[in-house]
């Protein structure tokens, strides 16, 4: 049996010893969310796998991975023992950020190790050696921190391995176990259900208060509480914050069928004058009609117990039960009310937690929430009329976030002062507008203040700053937001808690904490935040863009663009916030504008309106270096932005650029304005000089992502000019050098460009591969639904649309279509609008959605200035116009345009000349123009090397000797043609070469042959949805048939 060596062993080893450190890893982010360490983990358990495949240098391999271990974990004893138990510091994850950035480089390494390996092919011998030595010294950087932080010391076998993971994952569980005890309880619960609006309730002792006459939006809530009282007398606390609808509810439960069946004695007692449970008994003994007494507790007790079936309604009880020096006997009242058998009891509080020394029924009823959008509308209109805008309508509930109180009060507005006079004073008096009323159930700041004078909120002076400063955050902020960003909150989550169960926030599904939007605009105005709260939570958002710009496109900041993401609106209100006034951080400020228009262009929202603010403030004197960053940007952005005077900004950049020796920056400006010549002004020759400007300023700085992405753009334009071997070549290059950055973005750009390369050159077979390799990169650095993941998808579409399989292609477009808009990725809208009209224009049948697809996408490319592709619109018109007959017009829009694109777009080019140069698109006898094209249709697919558009051209040349009668060299030529297009998978040209070399056959009287290519042509036809050409497969064959039919009755 084979001996293991040595070498064996220890790879053998080190894979049993990295499973319980990624096991580890995984618990510490299901708890804790520690940004990097999903990348972290995935990144080892593929160097598992890689290691154990590694042909060569296994030593310095193993050696890696052996520090790789320690290194883990490490990272997982942070979480034990740092200052803050499940959290680390920035500082803390600027060298975790930086140990992810080695570990790939590592995998980059380990990976090339391999043999038959892709990776290798890339890399010189030089390269292998110096990423190597930038592995080790990454390696050892991270040892040395984190050694000093944790004490970590090198574990010796993989048993004395597991029984430490053993160890240490029992005391990540007691972690976990406390924190989870110290966040959650009934007042860390999910937040508010709603309730219709809040009506006046009878002050009378003796009836019940009137049933809601207009009741939204709780008919769930409503079934729940009837439910569980028609099972038997139920324990049932109504929460929520205030206005949210409670009182409401539980009228409308009085009067509920079910309930007046049940209960023949119901009792609503309206508590909030209530100091102390003796005064509840009062009310209570009020209600019920006993006399009055010094404690009525004991005769209230009595009574009930001697009544039949009763309900008894304590609403707002959260006035006696909140403060201290009463919540012990309110609750002790509770529960000697409980404990009636036969008595329903319902209480109403504001908040979050239900009172103690209570059995509440359960399932518990969840605190209220909003009205969904279609019950707040439906309440307004009931209110208001039906006689207002939509749009309107929909603007005004948005300022009440559906809270039922702040929807009534505002509906009241309207149908007295109408919509635009509402919106307009909302502007400048804010809830104010809602409170004119004289208690909190027509004042809506009345009922707001009325829970911030709540006892808890007394004791935690820190939660009223917490809530003002959320009055400016409509995204709200995670627990993670709250501890890195520094606040000048003491105990910030205690006073998260204290909100939350006093309902003035609540958590989203997210589990984000979040106000409404009513108690925002009512702290903006009376609580308005402090500069030093503002100015902690800034830096914090500062630094995480400041974290993606470093590490953008590498797999480490996936986590990161997480966190900016559900931060965006944020940002954006803090930065504009920002802008004004006097801020002695302008030039910082302008820097983060611009890192979140690069940001939001990234991940497919396109540009921001702060860009638009920046010109107007930036710092004096002239800050050079952040003026061409922000021109740098502007150019960029041409995709979702149109650039205003550009030769205006040119020359300002080159004018910065005299009092600047910064050869990243100016790099980074001739990279933006080489990009914006390819796409928008088409000089060509212009973009080139600028990116091999570029180039030379990148090589000097040694910036291999920077010379990977000048070599993409580079390559985009070879394949743009048809010269795609060339492009090809490039594109593989600016892989190379994306996997020495690593960069997986950039990567996944030269993976793009490489496969567009090969699809013109008509070699499909490894195109998947491509495409595939570039979606995994963008998902593993967090990018699978930002632009370039878009483009990914146009590029598959293409090769289905090449290979006429065009309702997968149509599929794709159309789903790009759903998860664009034209606002925030026009780009890629619009090129989703042209695909489809250009698939609808080969089917047919979509006549007038494709005139409406191309006048969307005109729109668009007209708006982004992007002139190839506005006229590439018109070239698909006059697809339509020849499909109409209109033969002149379109001759005459096809050879236009063909001049308009040749050279400089090769794409364009071939799209006119496939259709000038194919002679049965005419229906002409003449053919000596169509034959003119057909030649230089030829000579232009040779020159380009273009696969398909070459056989094409022999497909075009084939028809044209068939129309001038030499039978034979069509004949070889359809041949030619067909072998080339089944190679490549294309079935609507192969159905034609087929066709007509059937009809050849049955011309040389060779029937059997005929049927044959005929009968192989009609599921080409079909796969290509081409109805008409496979019905007249069908009447071929029939007229073959019945001719057979017929010669054999002759015979």
């Amino acid at each position: 049996p084979h001996q293991p060596t040595v070498t064996e062993i220890r790879i053998t080893t080190i894979v049993a010893c990295l499973e319980p450190p990624i096991k580890l890893l995984n618990t510490v982010h299901d708890a804790f969310g520690t940004p990097f360490v999903p990348a972290i983990s995935n990144t080892t358990q593929s160097l598992i796998t890689g290691i154990q495949n590694a042909k060569k240098n296994k030593e310095e391999c193993i050696q890696l991975m052996e520090h790789v271990h320690q290194v883990l974990y490490a990272l997982v004893n942070l979480h034990l023992k740092g200052e803050t138990p499940g959290s680390l510091p920035p500082t803390t994850l600027y060298h975790v950020g930086r140990f992810m950035d080695t570990l790939h480089k590592i995998y980059t390494f380990v990976e090339a190790q391999q043999e038959g390996n892709r990776i290798k092919s890339f890399f010189r011998q030089s390269e292998i050696n110096t990423l190597l030595k930038n592995c080790r010294a990454g390696i050892q950087d991270a040892l040395q921190v984190f050694k000093i932080e944790t004490g970590a010391t090198t574990l010796t076998n993989a048993r004395e391995i597991q029984i430490a993971a053993d160890s240490i994952h029992q005391e990540l569980l007691e972690l976990i176990s406390t924190l989870s005890d110290e966040g959650t309880s009934d007042q860390a619960s999910s937040m508010y259900s709603t309730l219709n609006g809040s009506q006046m309730s009878s002050q009378s002792f003796t009836l019940l208060p009137a049933k809601p006459k207009i009741f939204h939006g709780r008919e769930l809530e409503l079934g729940e509480i009837t439910t569980m009282l028609s099972r038997g007398p139920a324990r049932i606390a109504i929460l929520g914050p205030g206005g949210i609808g409670k009182t409401s509810l539980v009228k409308a439960v009085l009067h509920h069928p079910d309930v007046i069946a049940k209960y023949n004695n119901r009792f609503f007692v309206a508590s909030d004058s209530a100091a102390t449970s003796i005064d509840i008994a009062a009310l209570i003994g009020a209600h019920i009609g006993l006399n009055p007494g010094r404690d009525l507790t004991k005769p209230v007790l009595q009574y009930l117990s001697r009544k039949g079936p009763s309900l008894l309604v304590l609403d707002n009880l959260e006035t006696t039960w909140e403060p201290t020096s009463s919540c012990g006997g309110v609750e002790e009242l509770l529960s000697l009310l409980a404990d009636i058998e036969h008595v329903g009891l319902i209480i109403t509080m504001r908040g979050a937690e239900r009172p103690t020394k209570v059995r509440w029924t359960r399932p518990f009823l969840p605190p209220l929430e909003p009205l969904s959008a279609q019950a707040a509308k439906k309440m307004f209109i009931d209110i208001a009329d039906d006689v207002h805008a939509p749009k309107d309508i929909e603007q005004l509930l948005r300022l009440t976030d559906n809270l039922p109180l702040a929807v009534d009060l505002i509906a009241h507005l309207v149908d007295y002062d109408g919509c635009a006079s509402v919106l307009a004073r909302w502007e400048t008096e804010k809830t104010s507008l809602l409170s004119a009323g004289y208690d909190k159930r027509s004042n809506l700041d009345a009922s707001i203040a009325m829970s911030l004078l709540s006892p808890r909120l007394v004791t935690w002076p820190g939660a009223i700053k917490l809530l003002s400063l959320l009055s400016i955050l409509p995204d709200g902020l995670s627990d993670t937001d709250l501890i890195y960003s520094n606040l000048p909150i003491q105990d910030v989550l205690a006073c998260k808690a204290v909100l939350l169960s006093t309902s003035l926030i609540f958590l989203d599904n997210k589990k984000r904490i979040k106000s409404l939007m009513p108690i925002r605009d009512h702290m903006q105005y009376f609580h308005p935040v402090t500069t030093s709260m503002v100015e902690s939570l800034r830096k914090y958002f500062h630094g995480l863009l400041d974290l993606y710009r470093k590490y953008k496109g590498s797999q480490q900041v996936a986590d990161n663009i997480n966190q900016i993401t559900l931060n965006l609106n944020n940002l954006q209100q803090l930065l504009s916030q920002e802008l004004s006034g006097q801020n002695p951080d302008l030039a910082d400020t302008i820097a983060c504008i611009v890192s979140l228009n690069e940001f939001s262009g990234d991940t497919g929202r396109g540009w921001i309106p702060l860009m638009d603010k920046v010109p107007h403030v930036f710092p004096q004197p002239c800050d050079h270096g952040l003026e061409l960053h922000f021109i740098t940007e502007i150019f960029m952005a041409y995709s979702d932005h149109p650039v205003a005077s550009p030769d205006s900004l040119v020359e300002q950049a080159m004018s910065h650029l005299t009092h600047l020796h910064d050869p990243g920056l100016e790099c980074q400006f001739y990279i933006a304005l080489g990009a914006y010549h390819t796409a928008q002004t088409g000089n060509l020759s212009e973009a080139i000089k600028s990116l091999e400007t570029a180039l030379i300023l990148a090589r000097s700085t040694e910036e291999t992502n920077s010379q990977a992405i000048i070599l993409d753009r580079l390559a985009g334009i070879k394949w743009r000019t048809g010269e795609y071997t060339i492009g090809h070549t490039l594109a593989a290059d600016a892989q190379r050098l994306a996997k020495l950055s690593p960069n997986f973005y950039t990567e996944a750009r030269a993976l793009r460009t490489q496969s567009m390369c090969s699809m013109s050159l008509g070699d499909y077979k490894d195109i998947g591969f491509l495409l595939h390799r570039a979606r995994e990169l963008l998902k593993m650095c967090g990018m699978s639904n930002g632009f370039l993941y878009q483009h990914l998808m146009l590029s598959e579409a293409e090769v289905h649309l090449f290979r006429s399989e065009y309702q997968e292609a149509r599929n794709i477009y159309l789903h790009i279509l759903e998860v664009t808009s034209p606002d925030q990725d026009p780009n890629n809208h619009a090129y989703a609008l042209l695909n489809i009209a250009i698939v609808d224009a080969e089917i047919s049948g979509r006549e007038d959605d494709t005139y409406r697809n191309i006048d969307q996408a005109r729109t668009l490319f007209g708006r982004l200035a992007y002139v190839d592709e506005h006229n590439f619109c018109e070239v698909v018109m006059g697809q339509l116009q020849l499909a109409k007959g209109e033969t002149f017009i379109a001759k005459a829009t096809f050879e236009k345009y063909l001049q308009l694109f040749w050279i400089r777009h090769a794409e364009g080019t071939s799209y006119c000349l496939e259709r000038l140069a194919d002679t049965s698109r005419w229906g002409v006898s003449d053919s000596a123009w169509t034959s003119r094209y057909a030649v230089v249709y030829l000579a232009f697919s040779m020159k380009t090397q273009n696969r398909l558009a070459l056989h094409r051209a022999l497909r075009c040349l084939a028809d044209v000797f068939l129309v001038h009668g030499d039978e034979a060299t069509a004949e070889k030529l359809f041949n030619v043609a067909l072998k080339g297009f089944s190679s490549m998978g294309i079935y609507h040209d192969s159905g034609i070469c087929m066709l007509r070399l059937g009809d050849l056959g049955k011309k040389q009287g060779d029937h059997v042959k005929a049927a044959a290519l005929w009968t192989e042509a009609q599921p080409q036809f079909e796969r290509a949805l081409q109805t008409k050409d496979a019905a007249c497969i069908e009447e071929r064959l029939a007229d073959l048939e019945r001719e057979n039919s017929t010669n054999n009755l002759g015979n």
